[in-house]
Protein backbone atom coordinates (compact mmCIF):
# COMPACT_ATOMS: atom_id res chain seq x y z
CA UNK A 1 0.00 0.00 0.00
CA UNK A 2 1.67 3.43 -0.73
CA UNK A 3 1.65 6.28 0.72
CA UNK A 4 -1.31 8.27 1.63
CA UNK A 5 -1.53 12.11 2.27
CA UNK A 6 -2.68 11.80 5.93
CA UNK A 7 0.24 9.76 6.47
CA UNK A 8 2.89 12.40 4.83
CA UNK A 9 1.11 14.62 7.09
CA UNK A 10 1.79 12.61 9.92
CA UNK A 11 5.68 12.29 9.15
CA UNK A 12 5.99 15.73 7.90
CA UNK A 13 8.21 16.97 10.74
CA UNK A 14 10.35 14.04 10.88
CA UNK A 15 10.66 14.09 7.16
CA UNK A 16 12.24 17.82 7.06
CA UNK A 17 14.47 17.21 9.86
CA UNK A 18 15.49 13.79 8.25
CA UNK A 19 14.81 11.72 11.59
CA UNK A 20 13.04 9.15 9.54
CA UNK A 21 14.19 5.59 8.44
CA UNK A 22 15.69 5.33 4.78
CA UNK A 23 12.42 3.48 3.55
CA UNK A 24 9.43 6.13 4.84
CA UNK A 25 12.18 8.74 3.63
CA UNK A 26 11.89 7.26 0.40
CA UNK A 27 7.64 6.47 0.13
CA UNK A 28 7.28 10.07 1.70
CA UNK A 29 9.42 11.66 -1.13
CA UNK A 30 7.67 9.06 -3.96
CA UNK A 31 4.36 10.46 -2.82
CA UNK A 32 5.58 14.13 -2.79
CA UNK A 33 6.57 13.57 -6.66
CA UNK A 34 3.19 11.61 -7.83
CA UNK A 35 0.65 13.58 -5.45
CA UNK A 36 -1.02 16.68 -7.33
CA UNK A 37 -2.65 17.79 -3.62
CA UNK A 38 -0.65 20.53 -2.07
CA UNK A 39 1.64 19.98 1.06
CA UNK A 40 1.56 22.88 2.90
CA UNK A 41 2.72 21.21 6.18
CA UNK A 42 6.34 20.44 4.65
CA UNK A 43 6.53 23.90 3.49
CA UNK A 44 5.49 25.13 7.34
CA UNK A 45 8.34 22.88 8.79
CA UNK A 46 10.45 23.80 5.90
CA UNK A 47 10.65 27.10 5.67
CA UNK A 48 11.49 27.30 9.87
CA UNK A 49 14.49 25.57 10.82
CA UNK A 50 16.61 26.16 7.40
CA UNK A 51 16.03 30.24 7.94
CA UNK A 52 17.24 30.35 11.18
CA UNK A 53 20.30 28.13 11.07
CA UNK A 54 21.16 30.51 8.39
CA UNK A 55 20.18 33.98 9.36
CA UNK A 56 20.68 33.77 13.21
CA UNK A 57 24.08 33.76 15.06
CA UNK A 58 24.41 30.77 17.24
CA UNK A 59 23.60 31.38 20.76
CA UNK A 60 24.62 29.37 23.64
CA UNK A 61 22.48 27.05 25.02
CA UNK A 62 21.61 27.93 28.97
CA UNK A 63 21.87 25.49 31.28
CA UNK A 64 18.25 24.82 32.02
CA UNK A 65 17.93 23.03 28.35
CA UNK A 66 20.79 20.64 28.59
CA UNK A 67 19.08 19.68 32.16
CA UNK A 68 16.27 18.83 31.04
CA UNK A 69 17.03 16.84 27.49
CA UNK A 70 19.45 14.61 29.72
CA UNK A 71 16.33 14.34 32.64
CA UNK A 72 13.91 13.30 29.76
CA UNK A 73 16.37 11.09 28.05
CA UNK A 74 16.85 8.75 31.31
CA UNK A 75 13.29 8.74 32.05
CA UNK A 76 13.07 7.15 28.32
CA UNK A 77 15.41 4.84 28.92
CA UNK A 78 13.78 3.40 32.40
CA UNK A 79 10.42 3.37 30.24
CA UNK A 80 11.75 1.51 27.69
CA UNK A 81 13.36 -0.61 30.08
CA UNK A 82 10.33 -1.58 31.64
CA UNK A 83 8.28 -2.89 28.66
CA UNK A 84 11.18 -5.45 27.63
CA UNK A 85 10.55 -6.67 31.45
CA UNK A 86 9.56 -10.23 31.29
CA UNK A 87 6.22 -10.01 33.46
CA UNK A 88 6.15 -12.13 37.13
CA UNK A 89 4.53 -15.81 37.22
CA UNK A 90 1.69 -16.27 38.76
CA UNK A 91 2.24 -17.54 42.60
CA UNK A 92 -0.21 -20.66 41.60
CA UNK A 93 0.32 -22.74 38.55
CA UNK A 94 -2.19 -22.73 35.90
CA UNK A 95 -3.25 -25.12 34.05
CA UNK A 96 -0.88 -26.29 31.28
CA UNK A 97 -1.68 -25.13 27.91
CA UNK A 98 -3.10 -27.22 24.76
CA UNK A 99 -1.15 -27.06 21.77
CA UNK A 100 -3.40 -24.64 20.19
CA UNK A 101 -3.35 -22.31 23.04
CA UNK A 102 0.51 -22.53 22.19
CA UNK A 103 -0.15 -21.55 18.97
CA UNK A 104 -2.30 -18.66 19.15
CA UNK A 105 -1.93 -17.62 22.00
CA UNK A 106 0.50 -14.24 22.45
CA UNK A 107 3.25 -14.59 24.87
CA UNK A 108 2.79 -12.33 28.14
CA UNK A 109 5.24 -9.14 27.87
CA UNK A 110 6.58 -9.74 24.17
CA UNK A 111 6.55 -7.14 22.05
CA UNK A 112 6.20 -7.51 17.93
CA UNK A 113 9.06 -6.25 16.39
CA UNK A 114 6.71 -3.85 13.91
CA UNK A 115 5.21 -2.33 17.04
CA UNK A 116 9.18 -1.92 18.47
CA UNK A 117 10.13 -0.26 15.29
CA UNK A 118 7.22 1.73 15.25
CA UNK A 119 7.93 3.22 19.11
CA UNK A 120 11.30 3.72 18.04
CA UNK A 121 10.52 5.68 15.12
CA UNK A 122 8.02 7.84 16.81
CA UNK A 123 10.15 8.43 20.00
CA UNK A 124 13.44 9.38 17.32
CA UNK A 125 10.44 11.84 15.82
CA UNK A 126 9.35 12.85 18.71
CA UNK A 127 12.89 13.76 20.40
CA UNK A 128 14.19 15.07 16.96
CA UNK A 129 11.08 18.11 16.86
CA UNK A 130 11.13 18.90 20.35
CA UNK A 131 14.83 19.15 20.57
CA UNK A 132 14.39 21.15 17.15
CA UNK A 133 12.09 23.22 18.36
CA UNK A 134 13.68 23.93 21.64
CA UNK A 135 16.95 25.00 20.23
CA UNK A 136 14.30 27.46 17.74
CA UNK A 137 13.12 28.97 21.17
CA UNK A 138 17.08 29.52 22.36
CA UNK A 139 18.18 30.88 19.28
CA UNK A 140 15.07 33.30 18.84
CA UNK A 141 15.89 34.34 22.34
CA UNK A 142 19.10 35.29 22.04
CA UNK A 143 18.26 36.84 18.56
CA UNK A 144 15.36 39.23 20.52
CA UNK A 145 17.84 40.39 23.20
CA UNK A 146 20.25 41.52 20.50
CA UNK A 147 17.44 43.46 18.62
CA UNK A 148 16.41 44.73 22.19
CA UNK A 149 20.19 45.98 22.98
CA UNK A 150 20.37 47.64 19.68
CA UNK A 151 17.01 49.33 19.99
CA UNK A 152 18.07 50.95 23.66
CA UNK A 153 21.10 52.38 21.62
CA UNK A 154 19.24 53.66 18.78
CA UNK A 155 16.90 55.61 21.18
CA UNK A 156 19.63 56.85 23.07
CA UNK A 157 20.88 58.34 20.43
CA UNK A 158 17.62 59.70 19.10
CA UNK A 159 17.68 61.16 23.01
CA UNK A 160 21.33 62.83 22.61
CA UNK A 161 20.34 64.33 19.57
CA UNK A 162 17.05 65.92 20.64
CA UNK A 163 18.76 67.66 23.55
CA UNK A 164 21.51 68.74 21.15
CA UNK A 165 19.20 70.09 18.70
CA UNK A 166 17.12 72.01 21.32
CA UNK A 167 20.02 73.68 22.74
CA UNK A 168 21.58 74.27 18.95
CA UNK A 169 18.25 76.05 18.20
CA UNK A 170 18.32 78.50 21.02
CA UNK A 171 19.73 82.20 19.54
CA UNK A 172 22.42 82.58 22.02
CA UNK A 173 23.72 79.50 21.96
CA UNK A 174 27.83 78.73 20.35
CA UNK A 175 27.59 76.05 18.18
CA UNK A 176 30.65 73.92 16.60
CA UNK A 177 30.77 71.72 13.73
CA UNK A 178 33.78 68.90 14.94
CA UNK A 179 35.86 67.65 11.85
CA UNK A 180 37.95 64.65 11.82
CA UNK A 181 42.04 65.43 12.00
CA UNK A 182 43.11 62.07 11.11
CA UNK A 183 41.05 61.66 7.49
CA UNK A 184 38.37 59.15 9.08
CA UNK A 185 34.92 59.68 8.50
CA UNK A 186 34.47 60.73 12.35
CA UNK A 187 32.16 63.82 13.24
CA UNK A 188 30.32 65.69 15.75
CA UNK A 189 28.67 68.53 16.91
CA UNK A 190 28.73 70.80 19.67
CA UNK A 191 26.46 73.24 21.79
CA UNK A 192 27.61 75.64 24.45
CA UNK A 193 25.14 78.15 26.40
CA UNK A 194 26.14 81.38 28.12
CA UNK A 195 25.56 79.63 31.43
CA UNK A 196 28.31 77.42 30.61
CA UNK A 197 26.02 74.53 30.00
CA UNK A 198 27.63 72.08 27.06
CA UNK A 199 26.68 69.18 25.31
CA UNK A 200 28.97 67.06 22.98
CA UNK A 201 27.69 64.39 20.53
CA UNK A 202 30.42 62.43 18.54
CA UNK A 203 29.32 60.34 15.91
CA UNK A 204 31.35 56.97 13.85
CA UNK A 205 34.83 57.09 16.36
CA UNK A 206 35.93 53.28 16.89
CA UNK A 207 35.19 52.32 20.19
CA UNK A 208 36.22 52.59 23.67
CA UNK A 209 38.19 49.50 25.23
CA UNK A 210 38.99 49.15 28.50
CA UNK A 211 40.35 52.20 30.67
CA UNK A 212 39.80 54.10 27.14
CA UNK A 213 38.42 57.47 27.10
CA UNK A 214 38.04 60.17 24.59
CA UNK A 215 38.56 63.51 26.39
CA UNK A 216 37.12 66.87 25.34
CA UNK A 217 39.40 70.25 26.00
CA UNK A 218 38.25 73.32 25.58
CA UNK A 219 41.24 76.34 24.20
CA UNK A 220 40.02 79.95 25.41
CA UNK A 221 42.45 82.17 22.68
CA UNK A 222 44.75 79.81 22.84
CA UNK A 223 45.21 79.37 26.58
CA UNK A 224 46.09 76.38 28.07
CA UNK A 225 43.56 73.47 27.36
CA UNK A 226 40.95 73.27 29.86
CA UNK A 227 39.70 69.67 30.15
CA UNK A 228 35.54 69.79 30.05
CA UNK A 229 35.41 65.59 30.27
CA UNK A 230 35.46 62.31 28.87
CA UNK A 231 32.99 59.76 27.07
CA UNK A 232 33.29 56.63 26.04
CA UNK A 233 31.95 54.86 22.80
CA UNK A 234 30.18 52.21 22.10
CA UNK A 235 30.04 49.71 19.38
CA UNK A 236 28.52 51.86 16.81
CA UNK A 237 30.13 54.30 16.96
CA UNK A 238 28.64 57.16 19.32
CA UNK A 239 29.22 58.61 22.44
CA UNK A 240 27.98 61.61 24.45
CA UNK A 241 29.18 64.04 26.96
CA UNK A 242 26.73 66.65 29.02
CA UNK A 243 28.40 69.19 31.33
CA UNK A 244 27.77 72.06 33.23
CA UNK A 245 29.67 75.01 34.59
CA UNK A 246 32.16 75.29 31.84
CA UNK A 247 34.36 78.26 31.42
CA UNK A 248 32.88 80.54 28.13
CA UNK A 249 34.28 82.75 25.81
CA UNK A 250 33.85 84.90 22.35
CA UNK A 251 36.57 82.18 20.67
CA UNK A 252 36.41 78.75 21.96
CA UNK A 253 38.38 75.63 20.40
CA UNK A 254 37.09 72.87 21.11
CA UNK A 255 39.36 68.85 20.05
CA UNK A 256 38.44 65.59 21.49
CA UNK A 257 41.67 63.36 22.01
CA UNK A 258 42.06 59.44 22.63
CA UNK A 259 43.01 58.86 25.89
CA UNK A 260 44.79 55.71 27.72
CA UNK A 261 42.06 57.28 31.00
CA UNK A 262 39.83 59.58 32.51
CA UNK A 263 42.73 60.58 34.71
CA UNK A 264 45.20 62.44 32.30
CA UNK A 265 45.45 66.34 33.35
CA UNK A 266 46.69 67.60 29.79
CA UNK A 267 46.33 66.06 26.35
CA UNK A 268 48.46 63.14 25.52
CA UNK A 269 46.68 60.69 23.14
CA UNK A 270 46.04 62.45 18.77
CA UNK A 271 43.73 64.55 18.38
CA UNK A 272 40.51 63.12 16.41
CA UNK A 273 38.04 65.69 16.05
CA UNK A 274 38.03 69.57 16.48
CA UNK A 275 35.98 72.49 15.73
CA UNK A 276 35.53 76.00 16.57
CA UNK A 277 32.38 77.32 18.72
CA UNK A 278 30.34 80.53 17.05
CA UNK A 279 26.91 81.88 17.08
Amino acid sequence: MGMTCDRVRELASGFVLGALDASEMIAVSDHLDSCSKPHPELEDFGGVLPYLAESLDPVEPPAWLRESVIAAAKADLTSRHRVGMPLALPAVAAAAPTALDQVTAPAAGVVSIHTARSSRRRRALTWATRIAAAAAVVVLAGYALVLQGDLDKAKKVQADNAKLNYMWAQPDTLKAVLTASDGSGASGMAALRPTGSIIVNLYGLAPTKGDEVYMVWLTPDNATPIKVGSLTVDDLGNGTLVVDNVPTSSSLWLFVCREPNGKVTRPTGPTVLSGTFSL
